[in-house]
């Protein structure tokens, strides 16, 4: 009879069964999911371990009746098989310590294999190996791609399978093996995804009765009971499947994050000392580690990957998390570091785990659960239940209205900036802050008492699943020395040697700045309207040295002013009358574009396949040129916004007076011309800001929508500047960042047919974005390819 999962608790109802149960379909699936050599054998090491339930030999004999097969790959495909009506496998009668033994020495002796499908090793290998798109392969292909490859590194509760063999970590997690490699993006440009590649096993005798044992099941046999349900269930509670601190994504995590040097100085910090957690748990399998460097260059990066997965997770990240606050992990300000190939997203919460600055953390696929984590810190911090506790909060929300306290701190988490709530709630004392520092994960090898409030707010802030409150990608230097020369100014009437001197001196700083302000609009501006965001990759991603070369690019083709001879730096060493005069340069190029729209037309294979079907909601890029897809309105206010950046400054005369103000010139500029060039630097600030000619960042600060589901999305800049986007934009599949997140607004450009203007997201550089600079790899169309990708089959996608 077939069993519902209720009935099968029931029936399974010992914690010892339960957990050997799962232990030993945990060793099933890493059998199960593995590559065989042709005419492999099954020891009797393999089997000999393994009791089967009466049900179990009865279904081994039906298999023997069948044709002349062998009994040690008989009793070995009932063990896969596992169960169907009833359980075919006894927990408690099984040896498991003999079985993990004797599969721990097949892996070794490389009987059977594991492909490490983490990372970009398969997939750079595939690219060289197979010139088509390798939707299908042989065994024989399978065998090329993975010879001199690592071993599979993954686990099954508490195993982990590597090249260090079978090694038992402190902590459960559900990382299941797999033969369904990512392997190749295709080519088509418009798509992202990396697709997947079932690679294929020999057909040795263990496949064969595999694949009868299946047909006699689905023929013979009744209905199939949940086990699957009951087993999930009962795994659950074990890997942590309703924790929103868990997530299963460690191993992509590890490999695509880090890269071999970086991961080195994790386990260093796992192994410092006797009684370190990473050493403990390698002496319980008897790994003595004398020096820990020496260790550490014995292995492969998936044995280091491996080693690291003996620890719990907590204490995984809290290496992490130190490795990065101490400098031996260099994440730039704007990097949040994920896996590209192999997100994993995990557990009731789906959660994900990703890298920055602050260190890791991980996160739901909901972003809105950090409100409710906020609300969990701060009851953690203040229980209701305390007297004490509860008068300390009564006060500190006294001046918020609510009929109870419970209902104060509700409307002030609902209407507070989260910054707010932890400056005014968490960081009130070293308590309280121990409090979120357990709560949060923050690491205790991390030195707190030396960090400013800003950076603990912003580490407690990024733990918890908000945006971290800075000031990336602003002009807010320039105008701070804009301010600090006017007053210079203002303060001294008859310019003395010393007034003169303090003036120049004040001068330098400012001019300094409105170079890096000037070169950061001007690159960002080109690069924003000429660069083809839709065929990048990463599309629409701002990195300051790409926007810089495409600027040098650009402007040096094209016209010049008065027959000016300019040639712009790519490495930025432009001085102020070039950037002064590129803007009204560019205006100029764009223009002359606009009467040649029809050579930027994108070729029909380069459009999403949706390109000229969906009327409702067109392709937002059909022009390679950005510009050319923006809206008539828009076009001519860019251009006549850059004509006016660059005649503000000339008419301010603002390179005339840096140059006299410099130069220890007699000629030195009077009260009335530093004006009106502080005047013009002011006025020109606000026009780049205003217009999106700057780079401007921009945080999302609230969402809402009416009964007909029209959203608007409210943003700010860094000087509390609103800027609202109405939704639905009008647009398919446009690929620019998701509108939550924190990013560059072109306010200024709105998209064609569109509410929409050109987001992009803030790129950065380190050693984790040069392991990912020639991603992705993409082979010339084929026949073959198309008809292999029309056909469909096995060959599922995963998106990056």
């Amino acid at each position: 009879m077939s069993y519902s999962a209720a009935e099968l608790h029931s029936l399974y109802s010992d914690p010892e069964e339960r957990e050997k149960l799962v232990r030993l379909y945990g060793i099933s699936n890493l059998m199960g999911n593995s590559i065989l050599p042709h005419r492999y054998r099954v020891p009797s090491s393999l089997h000999d371990p393994i009791a089967l339930t009466s049900h179990g030999d009865d279904f081994c004999k039906r298999l023997m009746r069948v044709r002349n097969f062998k009994w040690p790959e008989v009793r070995l495909a009932c063990f896969l098989e596992f169960y169907h009506e009833e359980l075919f496998v006894d927990p408690l009668k099984t040896d498991i310590p003999a079985l993990v033994a004797a599969l721990n020495s097949e892996i070794t002796e490389g009987k059977i294999v594991h492909p490490y499908v983490w990372g970009r090793g398969l997939y750079d290998k595939a690219y060289d190996l197979f010139p088509h798109e390798p939707s299908q392969v042989s065994a024989a292909e399978t065998a090329r791609l993975l010879e001199g490859t690592p071993r599979g590194v993954f686990q099954e509760m508490d195993l982990v399978t590597g090249p260090l063999g079978i090694l038992r970590s402190e902590e459960f997690r559900l990382i299941p093996a797999t033969v369904n490699a990512p392997l190749f993006h295709c080519s088509k440009v418009s798509c992202t995804k990396v697709h997947r590649t079932y690679l294929r096993t020999t057909e040795s005798q263990i496949h064969k009765v595999r694949t009868k044992a299946s047909e006699i099941l689905d023929k013979e046999y009744g209905k199939e009971s949940q086990f699957t349900l009951f087993l999930n269930e009962v795994t659950h509670p074990l890997i942590g499947y309703y924790d929103d601190m868990r997530t299963a994504n460690d191993i992509a995590f590890l490999d695509e994050c880090f890269t071999r040097e970086e991961l080195e100085a994790i386990a260093l910090r796992g192994l410092k000392g006797r009684q370190s957690h990473l050493r403990s748990n390698l002496i319980a399998n008897q790994i003595t580690v004398r020096d820990p460097k020496d260790f550490l260059e014995s292995l492969s990066k998936a044995g280091v990957i491996q080693s690291l997965l003996l620890m719990k997770s907590e204490h995984l990240y809290a290496c992490i998390d130190a490795a990065v606050h101490e400098g031996d992990i260099e994440i730039p300000p704007a990097e949040v570091r994920v896996p590209r190939i192999m997100p994993i997203k995990s557990g009731f919460y789906s959660a994900t785990s990703e890298c920055s600055r602050f260190g890791v953390r991980v996160i739901p696929s909901d972003a809105s659960l950090a409100v409710l984590r906020l609300k969990r810190l701060v009851l953690s911090i203040y229980n209701l239940n305390d007297s004490r506790a509860h008068e300390d909060l009564s006060w500190r929300l006294r001046r918020i209205e609510g009929s109870s306290l419970e209902d104060k701190l509700d409307s002030y988490l609902t209407d507070e900036q989260p910054s707010n709530v932890i400056r005014d709630l968490v960081l009130v004392g070293p308590s309280s802050f121990a409090t979120a520092a357990r709560m949060c994960g923050i690491s205790g090898q991390i030195e707190a008492s030396a960090m400013d409030d800003e950076e603990l707010s912003n580490t407690i802030l990024w733990k918890l699943g908000f945006d971290p409150v800075g000031s990336e990608g602003n002009a807010g230097t320039l105008r701070q020395h804009r301010e600090m020369f006017s007053q210079v100014v203002a303060n001294f009437a008859g310019y003395s040697e010393s007034d003169r001197s303090r003036i120049r001196s004040h001068s330098s700083n400012l001019f300094v700045a409105l170079e890096h302000t000037l070169d950061a609009a001007l690159s960002y501006c080109v690069w924003a309207l000429t660069h083809d965001h839709w065929a990048a990759h990463p599309r629409f991603v701002y990195l300051a040295k790409d926007a810089r070369a495409q600027m040098a690019h650009i402007l040096n083709q094209a016209p010049a002013r008065g027959g000016d001879a300019i040639i712009y730096s790519p490495q930025g060493l432009n001085t102020l009358f070039p950037l002064v005069s590129g803007f009204s340069r560019l205006r100029d190029y764009l223009s002359a574009q606009m009467d040649d729209r029809e050579i930027y037309l994108r070729d029909a294979k380069e459009m999403p396949s949706y390109a000229q079907k969906t009327e409702l909601t067109p392709f937002a890029f059909p022009y390679k040129l950005p510009f050319l897809n923006l809206n008539e309105e828009s076009q001519g206010k860019l251009l006549a916004n850059l004509g006016e950046a660059t005649k503000i400054l000339e008419l301010g005369q603002v390179a005339g007076v840096r140059n006299r103000l410099e130069h220890q010139r007699e000629d030195f500029p009077d009260a009335d011309e530093m004006n009106r060039c502080v005047r013009a630097i002011e006025d020109f600030l606000e026009l780049i800001e205003q217009s999106g000619i700057y780079p401007m960042v921009f945080s999302c600060v609230g969402y809402s929508a009416d009964s007909a589901r029209r959203g608007s999305f409210s943003y700010t800049d860094y000087r509390g500047r609103e800027y609202v986007m109405r939704t639905p934009a009008g647009l398919a599949g446009a690929s620019m960042p998701p509108l939550r997140s924190k990013q560059i607004i072109f306010t200024g450009a709105v998209i064609s047919g569109s509410t929409a203007p050109l987001r992009f997201k803030i790129g950065s550089q380190s050693p984790y974005t040069q392991e990912w600079e020639d991603w992705p790899k993409r082979r010339a169309v084929s026949e073959l390819d198309v008809n292999a990708r029309d056909l469909g089959g096995p060959d599922s996608n995963i998106a990056v």
